[in-house]
């Protein structure tokens, strides 16, 4: 190399060095693999933080996946701006991590000074965000986090949850399975964690109100195993059970109902699930032997509404997909913090305030339909679908609605002081032998199921 040459490429590294050093022009860095890339406000700008904590990997990312698409179908529609506040929102992936989970709250919370907090997917990571947020003065919405004490037991003033708990839809669903089609005994196989827990509660109780007599549980850590083949084999088929209530989700979920029709179980024993066995995306990845499977949730694929078929016409055309419970209950949260904004005028300082625009929000033209928020926990009183797995016209599975229950509360049929005075549900509790549950538990009354349109 030339002296000359030289001495001009040592002045050029030298001018890079310099521009870096002084903030120049750079290239931002790309976000880390399976993490949402995050659109920093420009400087000077009026803007409202919103942070959003989610499982964008591992065994339920299809999960956190819609709920990100839609929160941000709800976004689109207010151009990311409200009452001239710009709308940021900082997305974190906690790989359904309990600890991560809580690193990631704290960093949005110390660093990011976000002014408020949404996502969650699991009932175990809403649980413990909510237990580190509760004196944070930061509104928490947890989208599809469904453990039921976040809204009861562990409440505290700055949580809305405008969306579930695990319990919601299945005492009416347990309540049907007994009452309706006459099923005396069911088989459960679920993750241990405490939104299956919570889904089990609910069944236990409805079905034994309805006069089952048994609910035998078998539990799994959830992501732990692929191959359930031991676990269906060992299903007792002479024991008079009606049904195996399959209680998981995601990953878990298609590999057990996989492995059930492989293995020629639909031809001995019905199967039934949870509110989310059956959810889209999953749903598509499942056999169509499944047709006519039950499950029980606030939404159904088919639901003949304006709003749900506006809603999912725009999902799909945004996506290319439809959308899910997850999707719709994401999207719903977004809009109420939206319209809370601009309630107040894009003023989010009195936290206190903003907590109380969000539960005045009108959402009786909800998608999934009219939604009333409970004054004093903060929860959702809605309508619960009994569905059933049925076949488009173009041969693809989806959730069909065939029976409706209206304005359920997180409570049930119950007294909200008599409900939490229960113990919790666990993997344990209820006891799956209905004659051992207290008898005021067995009091709680029915349901009215009003029949679906075709």
């Amino acid at each position: 190399m030339s002296r000359k040459l030289f001495q001009f490429l040592s002045v050029v590294i030298l001018i890079s060095m310099l521009m870096v050093a002084c903030g120049g022009p750079a290239t931002e860095a790309p976000a880390e693999p399976g993490e949402p890339a995050v659109e920093e406000p420009a400087a000077g700008e009026d803007v409202i933080n919103i942070g959003f904590i989610s499982a964008f990997t591992g065994v339920f990312s299809s999960f956190g996946t819609m709920q990100r698409e839609g929160a941000e179908l709800a976004l689109d529609e207010y151009g990311y701006e409200v009452a001239g506040k710009k709308i940021n929102v900082i997305y974190e992936d906690d790989q359904l991590d309990n600890e991560q989970a809580v690193t990631k709250a704290k960093k949005l919370v110390e660093q990011d000074n976000v002014d408020i907090l949404t996502g969650l997917v699991s009932g175990d990571e809403g649980l413990t965000v909510g237990d580190y947020m509760k004196d944070k003065g930061i509104p928490v919405i947890p989208m599809y986090s469904a453990s039921e004490d976040m809204t009861m037991r562990s409440f505290f003033p700055t949580v809305v949850r405008a969306t579930w708990t695990g319990a919601q839809a299945q005492d009416p669903f347990g309540y049907y399975l007994a009452q309706e089609l006459g099923y005396k005994k069911l088989y459960q196989i679920g993750e241990d964690y405490s939104f299956p827990w919570n889904e089990s509660g609910g069944l236990i109780r409805g079905f034994c109100r309805g006069g089952g007599e048994e609910v035998t549980s078998v539990w799994f850590p959830p992501g732990s195993t692929s191959d359930f083949s031991s676990m269906i084999a060992s299903i007792p088929l002479d024991q008079g059970y009606d049904a195996v209530y399959y209680n998981g989700a995601g990953g878990d979920a298609v590999n057990f109902v996989k492995q059930f029709v492989e293995l020629g179980m639909l031809d001995k024993i019905a199967l039934v699930g949870q509110s989310n066995t059956f959810e889209k995306p999953d749903l598509d990845s499942l056999p169509k032997d499944i047709v006519g499977a039950l499950s029980a949730h606030h939404t159904t694929d088919d639901l003949a509404r304006d709003e749900w078929v506006a809603f999912s016409e725009a999902f799909n055309a945004k996506w290319g997909h439809d959308p899910s419970g997850a999707s719709a209950f994401a999207y719903t949260s977004m809009k109420m913090i939206l319209e809370a904004i601009k309630a107040l005028d894009g003023d989010v300082s009195d936290k206190d305030a903003l907590v109380q625009a969000m539960l005045n929000v009108d959402m009786t033209n909800d998608p999934r339909g009219p939604v009333v928020m409970d004054p004093t926990w903060h929860a959702a009183v809605e309508n619960v679908y009994i569905r059933e797995v049925a076949l488009d016209e173009d041969g693809n599975l989806y959730n069909k609605g065939i029976l409706a229950i209206e304005n359920v509360s997180q409570f049930g049929p119950y007294d909200s002081e008599l409900y939490m005075a229960q113990t919790p549900d666990g993997n344990s509790y209820p006891s799956g032998v209905c004659a051992e549950l207290p008898p005021e538990m067995l009091e709680g009354g029915g349901y009215e199921y009003l029949p679906m349109g075709d």
